[in-house]
């Protein structure tokens, strides 16, 4: 077999167990909502395991449960720092910014890092805006990461090629070695999220913190294919939102919403760093039916939905216009006769 053949072999059995991965430790969680009569403690702990396995690094097996140990320290250490910076009027905004500036010099070749900041992110913003969590949420999470640990640690005894990608600490060596992002797109980064969050209140969003985090998610060093994402992040959260919306009234069974859950969490890897709009879709299903999970347990709250629509439209116009600041930055650099910084193996 050629280079390219097994390569492509090795990339469709990667994305095939990925999706097993998801299927088996999505289900577990779930179940744990009917052993210990808690859809709360399913629900979060569905949360967690999803999160953990998007930032399983698919190296070697010790790197792979450091990474996954380490994103939940990060988390944890952010949901509990948004809890105390919650009542901080400007101090917030402060740590917002310095954590959104340096997670904005990590670029797509540092994948673990970059994600790990912002997962971060994600953790202050709704800790300080959204949701404050509690136990139940800290309980939930752990046995989400630790149901993905072992989902991890069996995939490396039945099927596995070493070393797909960079180990953690070998990522941070490239960042020391210069491959990062310009100042110039972490400010504009930064000062783009603020906006956003900004005006989320200056609208009277139930929830700013979703603002945020899909302008972190839109925000793109390459000009080009930050506006592409942002037209495939718009498509793929509409046709989520349109499917759920319509399958949304008959949902009466939790086993049906249980099942739903499982099969929406099994696309997301397949179209990870592929078509980001069905990967858009899926994480939208996946996200929506999960926060319907938990939401029935706290008493129910359909307006989950229309969350989704307006903090994606909100956040697209704001980083279309951070995307054009870059733009009109990277062109006056090329008039002075200095080359923008392009980073390698940006996403």
């Amino acid at each position: 077999m050629t280079g390219a053949g097994l390569r492509q072999e090795i990339g469709t059995k990667s994305r095939l167990t990925a999706a097993f991965r998801f299927v088996i430790t999505i289900s577990a969680a779930l179940l744990l909502s009917g052993l210990f009569h808690s859809p709360q403690l399913g629900g979060f702990a569905a949360l967690g395991a999803f999160m953990a396995l998007l930032s399983d690094t698919e190296s070697d097996l010790i790197s792979r449960l450091g990474g996954v140990a380490i994103t939940f320290i990060g988390v944890m250490c952010a949901a509990l720092l948004g809890v105390v910076l919650k009542s901080m009027e400007y101090g917030k905004w402060l740590v917002i910014g310095l954590v959104c500036f340096g997670q904005s010099l990590m670029t797509f070749a540092e994948k673990f890092w970059w994600l790990w900041g912002k997962y971060v992110l994600v953790f202050l913003l709704i800790s300080i805006f959204d949701f404050t969590p509690d136990l139940m949420a800290f309980v939930g999470y752990f046995i989400g990461f630790s149901l993905a640990m072992a989902a991890i640690v069996l995939d490396h005894f039945v099927w596995r090629y070493e070393k797909l990608s960079l180990r953690p600490m070998a990522q941070l060596k490239l960042v020391e070695g210069g491959n990062r992002n310009s100042y110039a797109y972490a400010l504009i980064s930064t000062a783009t999220l603020i906006c956003a969050l900004g005006c989320s209140f200056l609208f009277d969003f139930s929830e700013p913190g979703w603002v945020g985090i899909t302008a972190l998610y839109l925000l793109n060093s390459n000009v080009a294919a930050g506006y592409k994402r942002v037209v495939q992040r718009i498509l793929g959260t509409l046709l989520a939102y349109f499917l759920v919306i319509l399958i949304f009234p008959y949902i009466d069974d939790k086993f049906v919403l249980g099942a739903l859950i499982v099969a929406s969490s099994a696309g997301i890897p397949v179209f990870v760093g592929g078509n980001y709009t069905c990967m858009t879709f899926f994480i939208t299903c996946y996200i929506l039916f999960v926060l319907d999970w938990l939401m029935r347990a706290y008493g129910g709250d359909y307006s989950i939905l229309i969350w989704r629509i307006w903090d994606t439209l909100m956040a697209a116009g704001w980083v279309a216009l951070g995307l054009g600041v870059l733009y009109l930055w990277e062109k006056r650099l090329k008039k002075a006769g200095v080359e923008p910084r392009i980073p390698r193996n940006e996403n």
